[in-house]
């Protein structure tokens, strides 16, 4: 299979869905998605983190099977996008003194590379490391091969996870009869499809506002410096509403979506009041305190991990993410810090487009999944009894928009014509028993040839 041929599967894992991702390159550089599905998670997975197994390899057993169907192929791997609260990066300086003066080779380079990522970390590992800058005489330079010292300190950034994080995800993979093509660290990953080398190169920091965390990357000299997940996110201010008035979650998610702004300067006089369940009514007046109130916490802990470097982000803060869909959020930001270089993201510097009857949930962001299919570069899907694998080459694409969702030419499709063009799918419990069914089989036929 060409390189234009080979389609590309991603999951990413949040904490309000866990979502999955077809896609292909194009030899111009164009994505072209393929399929893209997802289910609730809720009560599975909290702050990104998994903590139910069951529930979430039956998720991605759903979703996959869904993916199977709309291209008519097997997904064998899938990339899979790592986040959650327990991800973040530590500074780490290892030194070595030389004998005498002697000339810096790369084997010396690596070794001291190497001694970083031996650097042990209580219960976490190390994903990622980002070489920040080598001190050599006094001098901090950034490549120092060559240069004569007998003293030299290595500085790194340590992008570091929990160990249970990333043993759930490969358990809940393993479980779903999925192999793990690579881990992507997801804010990593989507800062490299959002921000130019320009932002990067002067310094900015990137927000990614999600339903149940919200990720911090700072970038400086065109490096990461900082990256850190709050726990804090867009549900915490839905929980709130929901708390507060005494009703369901789904109706304070609806209120706060359709009546929610993140700062408001002063009350109204004349607040509108807004129909609640049960007959009752709340003031928007109310409505806004309950938001700003949590929205303020938010922003001050971002704050708190960027403003001792707020004189060096000459291109400012950088604001994306689902939960970045609550009106005047950079106005927000720009109040509660009283720093006024915020913008929100432009559309991603891959360009995607999406296949017909291709749908994707509304009110959410897929840019972290487009970044991991630009990002990946191996084959996911197989073939299923030698039937050609459906690509979408010959249909017509329609473009993703800057706010990362489908454009509106999906939307047309009606929900009738995508029944009629979809297969029956069985019910979500069957397909499970059937795939374990299988699994079981498969060792049965294994056991029985020895």
């Amino acid at each position: 299979m060409g390189v234009e041929k080979e389609i590309i599967v991603a999951l990413e894992f949040g904490t309000s869905a866990i979502r999955g991702i077809a896609g292909k390159k194009k030899p111009d550089g164009t994505i072209q998605i393929l399929a893209i599905e997802q289910e609730r998670a809720n009560d599975a997975i909290q702050r990104g983190v998994i903590y139910n197994i069951d529930k979430t390899t039956l998720a991605i057993t759903s979703i996959v099977q869904r993916i199977n169907e709309r291209l008519n192929a097997k997904v064998s791997r899938a990339y899979v996008g790592v986040s959650g609260q327990s991800l973040h990066s530590a500074s780490n300086f290892i030194s070595r003194g030389l004998e005498m003066k002697v000339k810096i080779t790369p084997e010396l380079v690596d070794n001291l590379m190497d001694n970083n990522r031996a650097t042990e970390y209580t219960d976490s590992q190390i994903l990622d490391v980002v070489p920040q800058e080598y001190i050599v005489g006094n001098r901090p330079i950034a490549d120092p091969v060559g240069i004569q010292s007998d003293q030299i300190e290595a500085r790194f950034i340590n992008v570091i996870a929990k160990n249970a994080l990333l043993e759930n995800i490969h358990k809940c993979m393993r479980m779903a009869g999925i192999e793990i093509a690579d881990l992507f660290i997801s804010p990593m990953t989507l800062a490299d499809a959002l921000l130019s080398d320009s932002e990067k190169r002067s310094g900015c920091a990137m927000i990614d506002f999600g339903a149940g965390t919200t990720s911090v990357t700072v970038y400086n000299g065109n490096i990461l410096r900082h990256l850190v997940v709050i726990p804090l996110g867009g549900n915490n201010i839905t929980n709130d509403i929901a708390t507060s008035q005494q009703m369901e979650f789904e109706e304070a998610e609806t209120l706060k979506r359709k009546y929610g702004i993140a700062y408001v300067a002063a009350e109204s006089d004349n607040p509108q009041m807004l129909p609640i369940s049960n007959d009752r009514t709340l003031s928007e007046n109310d409505l806004q305190y309950i938001i700003g109130a949590r929205q303020e916490e938010i922003i001050m802990n971002v704050w708190n991990q960027i403003k001792n470097v707020s004189d060096r982000l000459l291109s400012g803060i950088v604001i994306t993410g689902g939960a970045a869909q609550l009106q005047d959020i950079p106005e927000a930001i720009k109040h509660f810090t009283q720093f006024q270089k915020v913008k929100m993201a432009k559309s991603l510097i891959t360009t995607a487009e999406v296949a017909p009857g291709v749908i994707a949930p509304q009110g959410i962001s897929i840019d972290t999944l487009i970044a991991m299919l630009a990002k990946g570069n191996t084959n996911c899907v197989e073939e299923i009894d030698g039937q050609p694998i459906i690509d979408g080459s010959e249909e017509t694409l329609s473009e993703v928009d800057e706010n990362g969702e489908l454009a509106a030419e999906n939307e047309q499709t009606s929900p009738e014509e995508s029944i009629v063009n979809k297969k029956p799918k069985k019910p979500l419990l069957d397909r499970f028993v059937n795939l374990m069914q299988d699994m079981f089989v498969e060792k049965d036929d294994e056991q029985e040839s020895k």
